[in-house]
């Protein structure tokens, strides 16, 4: 599949440069390679991570709750964040 992705300048001029010392066309065998590497090495192979996964579960229950709970449970969210900021 193709897509665009945003290089700096010098981010292009290396690939270019290891490119060429391996004697290869273009970049995107590089960007391939380390695309691969970097989801090897996440701590669960690249699948969805914690925070992901609870946000999908909450998700599913939306709507779930009677009103008065769910006005409850707004209030209760809110106030840590009038904090926060």
């Amino acid at each position: 599949m193709r897509t665009t992705i945003e290089l700096t300048d010098d981010q292009r001029a290396k690939l270019l440069t290891l490119a060429a010392k391996r004697r290869l066309r273009g970049y995107s065998t590089l960007i391939h390679e380390a695309l691969e590497r970097y989801l090897e090495e996440r701590p669960n192979g690249g699948r969805m991570g914690a925070g992901v996964r609870a946000a999908s579960a909450a998700r599913k229950v939306r709507g779930t709750l009677r009103d008065a709970e769910a006005e409850r449970m707004r209030r209760r969210i809110a106030e840590p964040w009038k904090r926060w900021r």
